[in-house]
């Protein structure tokens, strides 16, 4: 039973509670041409109503119409000035819009589905009056909706409103009545407070001189003006640029400035010729110039300890130095584009103690100093992650090493070949591609697939429970009381999911176009009766048993779990001295079959265990391998079809091996991150790569004119100067920059990506996450070279060109996530609080849109 039942009869929609009058407002950024406010209802009534579907409640803003309005005007009912507009739907802001959920507004209605993304607070306005506020999740950036509370309305009567308002956010997020909780001090997390908002462009906007400034960041260099914030934008006077309604974002850059303190180091690279520097403005997706040719000077220094910065040196649009200096991490989320002879980069922030991104641009006239500028950046960005010295090569070696580095890092030049042999390229042309729908077609595809799912974890109609599956949700509830989702398995053999959270196992089941949830293995434990928490699993032997492991637990054991039983059967020994890092099946699809070993992996070893042997599971014969190189530091493995294995490691390197208990036929350079993930096509040719910003897709055929020419890396070695031309899978700069706005200045952290997977189909799509945000590849797209761009050279902007992913935004972050087996459109997800199935053909082009709206999430949260 719900807490608001209390309130209510028997309607399902019934209102729980009233604010019976007010005005609704919608305010919006100062720069917006639409005008800073708009009264939306001038006399109107807030309400709370009660969904058909439990702890699911909606707020409700109601117009009110002064006797004989109605009739003096017709059907259209707008008697007042602030609404001749009619609410054109092409001008008029709204709240979340679906009518396959029953949401939207009218002339007479705005209804708001009550969650935390409309983070509810309310405040005293400057005239004393009272306002509830909530965001536009269908708006702009800043865009708030505001119910003005008439003075006539007691303090009490508020406070009871937001109360509930805080209870119904209780109650959607954990799925238990709240009847219990009798004060707001219980509900704080749901408490909104807009000064803990990470700063928005137009936040920044709002007072510049009130601005407190950080250490070791942006620097002006006017030495009479060196404690004052510069005046930009607005308050500087008209720029070229203005015209682009990017007002706000001027005055953004000159928010993030710092004292005139500077890094100290030695200059180890310098340019300064027909330069051009831009900065990204989420408001008109574009780069905006902020330093012309010849007013532009880069230089690399080094401070000592393997810190490398990126120093900017220019002069803005309104004739005021501008210097800032960028450390070399790997958020920097480093990017060479040849189409524009470009060098795209992201600089993180920190002020107030929050963290914003920028997302900066270099344009050089010429391919050749691009190309200088990149030799020398990515050597003193392999030292900074490697923290060794590059030592160029002389005359009887090669620079392959460094030409990976920057192959990674560059985007493909025009004129670049694919490395793809005819027969390759007519595959190529052959691989489905299911990617093209347009925005319409996405829309339309997500109304089909949410108006086929159902209620997953609460029941249509909670007073009809006891006619229900009692059992079955109250297991589902068990399930949920506690803990996060921390691991997702996807079967191979019958069609489950399994969701770990804490010392529970939830079974979901793979449908056509849904999960459905079917039972909980509550309460697992060892062998001794102590408490389990998984932290690496994998089906095994048919999908019948799950290996499980916790290295905080023991790493030198794995345990074996019965899923039919739904209790662990077996802990094995591995070995004594070999701590597991990583473990998988021996093939690509042994899952499939009945085999008893599986593949282990130590820091330094490689291994088969085999349960049944009466000690020591690891087999100590030939297959059983230590590596001479103390510090490999393996992480992870994964195998193809025929058992050939790839290892990964903390230091960022690859490994390719034909088989156990041999060196590797080809090693692959670290790019100083580790190896988080692996994953590897069924053939063996496409190797996929996951580290935290970005993702490595490896071609591992060897190419022409080398001595192994067509054969892969892991049966032969590539010649030493000719290592694969990697392929760089990550967000583009400037799309980091709208997703940390969302995500509170998070920088990147990508789940573990996969392909799609099945015994009869190819490998055409790539998932993966990071936060909220689901992303996926295809892979035609990826491994086809761009289409030339013309080229922008002498404009006021430069237009990002189109990128090969796409993107869905949920309301929570994602956890994990795969493809169903024998699919290469449904992702199965496992989120904080929820298990769900989508289709790629939902997921959209990058956009603001899709990047700052919750709008068309379809998450259902427990």
């Amino acid at each position: 039973m719900n807490f608001l039942k209390k309130f209510l009869g028997s309607s399902p929609t019934d209102e729980v509670i009233s604010i019976p009058s007010g005005k609704l407002f919608l305010t919006r950024s100062p720069q917006s041409p639409k005008g800073e406010l708009e009264c939306l209802y001038n006399d109107a009534f807030a309400s709370i109503r009660q969904t058909t579907s439990a702890f699911y409640y909606r707020l409700v803003i109601t117009r009110v119409y002064q006797e004989g309005e109605l009739a003096a005007h017709g059907d259209s009912g707008f008697g007042d000035s602030d609404d001749e507009d009619e609410f054109n739907d092409h001008d008029t802001p709204h709240s979340i819009s679906d009518s396959n959920i029953g949401l939207g507004h009218s002339k007479d209605e705005y209804v708001f589905e009550i969650s935390e993304d409309l983070k509810i607070h309310c405040y005293d306005k400057e005239d004393g009056t009272k306002a509830i506020s909530w965001k536009d999740l269908d708006g702009d950036l800043g865009d708030r909706f505001e119910f003005i509370v008439d003075e006539i309305t007691k303090q009490t009567d508020i406070d009871s409103f937001m109360l509930a308002l805080y209870k119904c956010q209780y109650e959607r997020k954990y799925h238990k009545s709240s009847l219990e909780i009798t004060t707001t001090n219980e509900l704080k997390e749901f408490v909104y407070d807009p000064k803990t908002e990470l700063l928005s462009f137009n936040d920044l906007n709002k007072d510049i001189h009130d601005f407190e400034y950080e250490e070791d960041e942006y620097e002006y260099e006017d030495e009479t003006k060196a404690t004052e914030p510069p005046k930009v934008g607005a308050e500087a006077g008209a720029s070229e640029v203005e015209s682009d309604g990017d007002d706000e974002f001027h005055d953004a850059e000159g928010s993030i400035g710092g004292t005139n303190t500077s890094i100290v180091g030695t200059v180890v690279y310098e340019f300064k010729t027909n330069l051009e520097l831009y900065l990204f403005s989420p408001d008109t997706g574009t780069f905006i110039i902020k330093g012309k040719k010849n007013e532009v000077c880069i230089k690399i220094l080094d401070s000592g300890d393997w810190n490398y910065y990126l120093v900017v040196d220019s002069i803005d649009e309104n004739g005021r130095p501008l210097k800032f200096d960028c450390p070399f991490t790997k958020d920097m989320n480093p990017t060479f584009n040849f189409t524009y002879n470009s060098f795209v980069f992201n600089h993180f922030v920190q002020s107030k103690g929050q963290s914003i991104v920028f997302s900066w641009l270099l344009k050089f006239e010429e391919e050749s100093q691009l190309s200088e500028f990149q030799v020398n950046f990515s050597t003193q960005l392999w030292q900074a992650f490697n923290k060794t010295i590059y030592n160029p090569p002389t005359k009887d070696t090669t620079d392959s090493e460094m030409d990976y580095v920057m192959d990674t890092l560059s985007n493909f030049r025009i004129d670049d070949e694919t490395g793809l042999d005819e027969e390759d390229e007519k595959n190529l042309d052959d691989m489905s591609d299911d990617d093209g729908l347009d925005d319409g077609a996405f829309l339309e595809a997500e109304k089909i697939i949410r108006n086929g799912k159902q209620n997953l974890f609460v029941p249509e109609d909670d007073e009809d429970d006891e006619y229900g599956d009692y059992e079955n949700d109250r297991k589902l509830s068990e399930f949920k009381q506690s803990d996060k989702n921390s691991n997702l398995s996807v079967g191979y053999s019958n069609d489950r999911s399994y969701v770990v959270r804490g010392n529970k196992l939830g079974v979901f089941k793979n449908d056509d176009d849904e999960v459905s949830y079917q039972t909980t293995i509550a309460n697992m434990t060892n062998l001794k009766g102590k408490d389990f928490i998984p932290k690496s699993t994998m089906l095994h032997m048919q999908d019948q048993y799950m290996i499980m492991q916790n290295p905080e637990f023991d790493d030198k054991k794995l345990f074996k779990m019965d899923l039919e039983r739904g209790k662990i059967v077996e802990e094995w020994d591995v070995h004594d001295q070999q701590a597991i890092t990583s473990f998988g099946p021996n093939t690509k699809f042994s899952q499939l079959t009945a085999e008893q070993t599986l593949t282990g992996v130590s820091k330094n070893g490689m291994f088969r265990i085999d349960p049944r042997l009466p000690t020591s599971k690891l087999v100590n014969d030939n297959t059983f391998k230590l590596y001479k190189t103390k510090y490999n530091d393996f992480s992870s493995m994964a195998t193809t079809q025929h058992g050939h294995i790839a290892v990964g490691s903390k230091k960022g390197d690859i490994r390719l091996y034909d088989r156990l208990g041999i060196n590797a036929k080809s090693a692959l350079p670290s790019l100083g991150e580790p190896i988080i993930g692996l994953d590897v096509s069924a053939d063996g040719r496409w190797l996929l790569a996951t580290c935290e910003t970005y993702l490595l897709l490896i071609d591992t055929k060897i190419g022409d004119n080398q001595r192994n020419a067509g054969e892969l890396g892991f049966l032969k070695s590539f010649d030493k100067d000719k290592k694969p031309k990697p392929r760089r899978l990550t967000i583009k700069p400037e799309h980091v920059a709208y997703m940390s706005l969302e995500t509170g200045g998070k920088p990147l952290s990508f789940t573990k990506a996969h392909f799609n997977t099945g015994l009869d189909s190819k490998e055409t799509s790539i998932v993966t996450s990071s936060g909220p945000y689901v992303i996926s590849w295809s892979l035609k797209k990826v491994l086809q070279p761009p289409k030339k761009s013309k080229n922008t050279s002498g404009s006021s902007s430069v237009v990002p060109e189109d990128q090969s992913y796409l993107i869905k935004k949920y309301s929570q972050n994602v956890i994990a996530d795969n493809f169903k087996f024998g699919s290469n459109a449904d992702v199965i997800l496992a989120l904080q609080d929820d298990v769900e199935m989508t289709n790629k053909k939902v997921f959209s082009r990058p956009s603001k849109i899709i990047f700052g709206s919750t709008k068309n999430s379809i998450v259902k949260e427990f």
